[in-house]
Parts: C-alpha cells; structure tokens; sequence
C-alpha cells in the first residue's frame, strides 16, 4: 500500500538527503503492505524497526552536518535537531512497546506517516531554501527570517496540522510508556511484596515457635537464679560470721542451712537441664537453617525432617500428634536449608488443614535411584479442582490476609531444582498426602543451580 508515492515535491535539492528520504517513503509503504498482510508475523516489522535506527544515524547526522558546513541559523540548527532527537526517542518507546501493542504495524505506519509530512514537506524543505539563500549572500538570520515568515497559508496550514498530528502521536507514546514502566514497577513492588511477605510468614511462625520453647526454660532458669542469688547472700553472711559462732548458729537456724544446701544442688541441676534445652532448640534451628552449609551436599534428609519438626513444634503440638513410620535412608545431595523449608510448608500446610485435633503421618522409602518421604494429615482434603491448582503462584484457599499462594509454589520450584517431584492424594473431608520424590544422587546431569 504506497502512501507515499515520490515526486519533485519530496525533493530538496541535495542528493544525499534525497535518496535518504526515498529509502524511508519506501520504509513507509512497506509498513503499509503489512497493514495489508492477514498474518504479518513479527520478524517483518523488527527488520523495519532496525533499518529506521540506521537511517536516523546515517540521515540525521548528514542533514546536520550539511546545515553546520552552510552557517544555517542556530534557531533552525537547534530546532531541526530537536525534531531528529523526537523521531529516534518515538522510535526507540514504539520497539520497547512493540509486544504490547494490538497493531504494531498500524501504529509506526501512522507515526511515520505524519512524520514524513511535516519534516520532508516542512522542516527539509525549509532547510533547503535558507541553505540556497544563504548560498546567493543572505545571512543565515536574514535567510531564516525569510523563510519563518514565508506565505503559502494553505501548505502552513497543512504542514502544521500535520505536526500537531505527530505531537499527538508522540505524547500518545510517551503516556503508553510511563504507564507501562508504573505498571510493570508495580507488579514487580507487589510481586516482591508478596515474596517477602511468604518469606516473613515462614519467618515468623518459626521465631513464634522458637520463642515458646525457648521462654519457658528461660522462665524458671531465670526464676532459680534470682533466688540462687539471695541464698548465696545468705550463705556469705553465715561464712562471714562464721557458722561455728552464737550468731552463725543463729542465722543456720534462721535459714535452715541443711534445707538451703540441697535445694541449691537441686536448682543447679534445674539451671543445667534449662539451659542444655536451650541449647538443643538453638541446634534445632541451626540444623533446619543449615547456615554454615548453604551448597549441595550429601545429607541426611530424616535428620533434616526431625530438626524442622523441633523447629515446628509449637505449630503442630497443638493440632495434631506425629506419627513415624520411617525407613533409613541414603545420603540425598541437595541444598539441605531448602528441602527443609519444603518440610516445613508441607507439616505447616497439613497442621492448619487440620479443624480440631488430628494425626500427621510420616513416611519414607527408597524406590530405586531415588528416595521418597510422605506427609499425611487427617484435615479437611481437597477436591480434585483445587488438586489441579495447588502448586500455581498466589492460589490459595486460605481466607484474604491469611496467606499469599506462595508457600507449595516455591516448594514445587525447590523440588524440581533438586530434579525431584511432589505428588498429591487427597479426598474432602478425609485428609491428604503430599510424598516429595528426590534423585539420590540430585539434578540428571550434574545440572545444579544455587
């Protein structure tokens, strides 16, 4: 479809512009014929795309060089570049934008349409005339003044209908653009948002857990030592008077000093068991973080199961009993701080399924190369559309503000990191069963990914 067909009126006079100008009247009727092409494909308008970035480089630094060598006036000088630097800018948002739009052939055909009007029948031609003008003795002001102040009402008329058209245009494309950056900005705030929210969720309900079993060995630790503190004042004040005196013998009977002395062994031996408990948790949490061992390693996946179960206790102690039907396994290679955020979704996941009290089964095994372990819970079960969505980001069945959709989602990109898969079996009403398949010897291939 020729839109533009050449003719004298195109011309400037000066032959390198005038071929650049024939190549994009052709650039623009090739546009055209796609506008005519039922399925026009991609790659056409992609090759239309890159012949413009190397016409703007080539054109617009002759058109400027030519008016630079000729001592065009600074005002048309600035506002010629003004208008390339417009073109190469629309250029450059239409190819960012390209997969965005309905009809990209449409809408650059329409741009450049425009474009060529006013800047070949307005502004080159302009150029041409204070270059000859300037060329036969008038002075670059002189000459530029002459032709701004030029006649031809019905060509001015058009040529800045067609301009205002182009504005259009462009400011059409650059609010396309800012709303497309607010809007991918947003997703991505709010993906991250989400993630972090996942991650925070993850976070908290292990320090809440953590910080129950942790504050009731604090509790009396801190208890025993405060009247560990007063028995030891008392027992300075008998070793300073001296127990063998009138007045020692008078505070060992105040104190009852046989008492004091063995219930001082006694709250030592509390202060001990406290504090060893302590210690287990903190191993506990350290051995489900593996933060000292962040890379592919063997491990052993039911050690990693029972510390998550130690870091979870205070999540699942009050919904459900655990139950053990685990066979050894071999050592896995795997990265072990992730596959223990998987047990930690899944025994999470199975305790909130679960409406009063219930049982959580664990189960694993060997099948060949590859080793198994199983998650059984008696909650509420799934039916088979909500089987079908459960590993898509943000599904979830929980209520608005109860969680993000995330947490089996991120597991199932754990576990086929690791080269593994998860099945489900679930039934309503009856519970259900997530079993985590892992490669003994992790991803085929080598194939691993931090």
């Amino acid at each position: 479809m020729e839109a533009f067909v050449w003719s004298e009126r195109f011309e400037t006079g000066f032959a390198s512009v005038d071929a650049q100008h024939r190549h994009l009247v052709a650039l623009v009727n090739r546009v055209g014929d796609m506008l005519l092409d039922a399925n026009p494909g991609s790659s056409g308008i992609e090759e239309v795309f890159r012949e413009l970035s190397t016409y703007a480089a080539t054109h617009f630094r002759g058109e400027e060089r030519l008016m630079q060598e000729n001592g065009v006036d600074a005002r048309h000088l600035e506002h010629h570049r003004k208008s390339h630097r417009d073109f190469v800018e629309q250029v450059k948002e239409m190819w960012n934008q390209r997969k965005l739009m309905s009809a990209p052939a449409e809408t650059l055909h329409g741009f450049l349409v425009a474009w060529l009007s006013f800047h070949i029948l307005g502004e080159d031609q302009q150029m041409a005339r204070e270059i000859m003008r300037i060329r036969q003795g008038k002075s670059p002001a002189e000459a530029h003044e002459l032709e701004h102040t030029r006649g031809e009402r019905s060509t001015t008329a058009l040529i800045t209908a067609l301009k205002n058209l182009y504005a259009v245009l462009l400011r059409l494309n650059r609010d396309m653009a800012q709303i497309n950056a607010r809007l991918e900005a947003e997703v991505a705030e709010r993906t991250k948002e989400l993630l972090q929210s996942e991650k925070l969720a993850s976070i908290g309900q292990l320090a809440a857990g953590v910080a129950h079993e942790i504050n009731n060995p604090i509790g009396f630790v801190t208890s025993n030592l405060g009247t560990l503190g007063r028995y030891v004042d008392q027992l300075l004040r008998l070793a300073d008077l001296g127990a063998a005196t009138p007045q020692g013998e008078a505070i060992s009977q105040e104190i009852d000093l046989a008492y004091l002395k063995t219930d001082v062994a006694d709250l030592l031996r509390e202060t001990r068991a406290g504090l060893e408990r302590v210690q287990k948790i903190v191993v506990n949490l350290k051995d489900f973080s593996r933060v000292d061992q962040a890379q592919w390693q063997e491990a052993d996946l039911l050690a990693g199961l029972e510390s998550t179960l130690a870091v979870a206790a205070h999540e699942l102690k009050y919904k459900a009993d655990i139950k053990r039907d685990l066979a050894p396994l071999p050592p896995v290679r795997c990265m072990p701080a992730q596959i223990n955020q998987v047990f930690l979704n899944l025994l999470v996941n199975a305790a909130q399924a679960i409406a009063g009290h219930g049982t959580i089964t664990l189960k694993s095994g060997r099948a060949g190369d590859r080793v198994w372990i199983e998650i059984t819970d008696t909650g509420c079960g799934m039916d088979a559309a909500t089987q079908r969505r459960l590993f898509e980001p943000f599904f979830t069945t929980k209520p608005v503000g109860s969680g993000t959709g995330l947490g089996l989602s991120l597991s199932w990109d754990i576990i086929n990191k690791h080269g593994g898969s998860i099945d489900v079996d679930s039934t309503p009403g009856k519970g259900t069963t997530f079993r985590i398949w892992l490669p003994i010897s992790g991803p085929s291939g080598g194939h691993e990914a931090g």
